[in-house]
C-alpha cells in the first residue's frame, strides 16, 4: 500500500516539476524576447548615430563601391575553368563534413546511452566530454 502512495506522490512531484519547468522556460523565453527587443533598439540607435556622421557616411559609400568591385572580380575569378573544380570540391567536402558530424552526433548519443557516461577517450588519450545541444524551434504546422 505504501509503495502505491509513494508512486502517486512521485508522479505528482514529477508533474509539478514539469509544470514548474515549463513555466520557468516560458518566463526565460519572454525575458529573452524582451532582451532581444532592447538590443535591437540600441543597435539601431548606434547605427543611426554612425549614419548621421558625414565623414563616416562618405567613407562607407567608398567602401560599398570597393566591395562591389571586389565582388565582381571574385565572380570573374570563380568562373575561371581552373577554379570551378576547386570550388566544387570545397562544397563537396563541406557536405561530407556536415554528414559526418551528424553521424558522429548519433554515435555519441548511442555511446552515452549504452555506456551510461558522457565521457569518452579519444585516439590520442585525451578525455572528451559528450555535450548534448538543446534548442527550441517552432513546431511545423500539420
Amino acid at each position: 500500500m505504501y509503495s502505491i502512495v509513494s508512486m502517486a506522490e512521485q508522479k505528482i512531484q514529477s508533474a509539478m516539476s514539469v509544470v514548474d519547468l515549463s513555466s520557468l522556460i516560458n518566463d526565460y523565453l519572454h525575458t529573452i524576447d524582451e532582451q532581444k527587443k532592447q538590443l535591437k533598439e540600441q543597435k539601431q540607435m548606434l547605427k543611426d548615430t554612425f549614419e548621421n556622421d558625414q565623414e563616416h557616411h562618405e567613407i562607407s559609400e567608398k567602401v560599398k563601391a570597393l566591395n562591389k568591385e571586389k565582388a565582381a572580380i571574385k565572380q570573374r575569378i570563380m568562373k575561371q575553368a581552373s577554379v570551378e573544380p576547386i570550388s566544387a570540391k570545397i562544397k563537396e567536402l563541406q557536405l561530407e563534413l556536415r554528414d559526418m558530424d551528424d553521424k558522429l552526433s548519433g554515435y555519441l548519443q548511442e555511446y552515452q546511452r549504452v555506456s551510461g557516461t558522457n565521457v569518452i577517450e579519444d585516439a590520442k588519450g585525451e578525455m572528451m566530454q559528450i555535450v548534448p545541444v538543446y534548442r527550441l524551434v517552432k513546431k511545423p504546422k500539420q
